[in-house]
């Protein structure tokens, strides 16, 4: 039963946190560094949480890289707005001009 909540309790930690250190993460769950990472490594292994433990900076990341795809596909939507943001201050620029 120990081991579901402090499972539970690590989901929850990743859903809130993409990056957090290891000691303070510990403190919040009231766990010790040693035992909160055999358990993130565990459940990293089971599949059931993305993480990624940097032990000289003891920082555990939680948050997945993005695939370069998805990094194309933002950059374009912003590129796009921007674009449409420029279009339209053009035209109200040009607006303002003929009322002149």
């Amino acid at each position: 039963l120990h081991t579901r909540i402090v499972q539970h309790n690590v989901r929850v930690a990743s859903i809130y946190y993409k990056r957090i250190h290891g000691k303070r993460l510990a403190s919040l769950l009231g766990l010790e560094p040693a035992v909160l990472e055999q358990e993130i490594s565990n459940m990293v292994s089971e599949g059931s949480v993305y993480a990624k433990i940097d032990r000289p900076s003891d920082v555990v990341r939680f948050s997945a890289g993005k695939t370069p795809e998805a990094v194309l596909s933002d950059w374009a939507s912003d590129i796009s707005s921007l674009l449409h943001l420029v279009d339209s201050t053009t035209h109200l620029i040009h607006k303002e001009n003929m009322t002149k």
